[in-house]
């Protein structure tokens, strides 16, 4: 009889990448990176780490690097071989925390006021974000704030607030306040009126 042939198809093992982890678990976008490790299959191929979200972060190696706060999304592959199908991806999610800012060096020029006497300017340095330190007056009754400018208007104690706001990176600052000494007008009291008997011309 002739010969006969049979295929039989022999399905490929499967694998699984197992202990997908970050050290730290968590990152923030003024701090370091992080560590990628994971456990592969039986193929014996190296686990390969990318990011899916690069905009938020970046991968080199096991090496994650921080671009900006978000999700950072990172993704771990394995190839097959002969024996072994390719791993099932998986990811893992890095939260990224806003990094935080400060004002700093907030002065007055000069440093205490009198009413009726002039203006002093304020100055502040704010944080990474860049945005603009913002001034504002928390006792109108005795200053008040236009831009860095400050208007005494009556004598007691000036208190001033600086603000800054933050960006997609960056929390807002705290508050921070600044007092001036606000002293009265520099004009003296009116005179007393002449009350000298000896100087009344009596009337007749």
């Amino acid at each position: 009889a002739p010969q006969v042939t049979l295929n039989i198809g022999i399905d490929r093992n499967s694998q699984s990448i197992t202990n997908f982890a970050s050290d730290p678990a968590s990152l923030s976008v003024d701090g370091g990176g992080a560590t990628l490790s994971a456990t592969g299959g039986a193929s014996g191929n190296p686990v390969i780490f990318s990011s899916l979200s690069s905009d938020i972060c970046t991968v080199t190696g096991s090496l994650v690097t921080v671009v900006g706060a978000g999700s950072c999304i990172v993704a771990a592959n394995q190839a097959g071989n002969k024996d072994y199908a390719a791993a099932t991806q998986v990811t893992l999610t890095i939260p990224i925390s806003k990094a935080s800012q400060s004002i700093r060096n907030f002065t007055a020029s000069p440093s205490s006021l009198t009413v009726g006497s002039g203006t002093a300017t304020l100055s502040a340095s704010g944080g990474g974000s860049g945005n603009a330190v913002r001034f504002s007056s928390l006792t109108p009754d005795h200053c008040t704030v236009s831009g860095s400018a400050v208007t005494p208007v009556a004598a007691g104690t000036c208190t001033i607030a600086a603000n800054q706001s933050g960006d997609g990176s960056h929390n807002a600052a705290r508050q921070t306040t600044l007092q001036i000494a606000v002293s009265g007008s520099g004009a003296g009291p009116d005179p007393e009126p002449d009350t000298d008997l000896d100087n009344v011309t009596p009337t007749v």
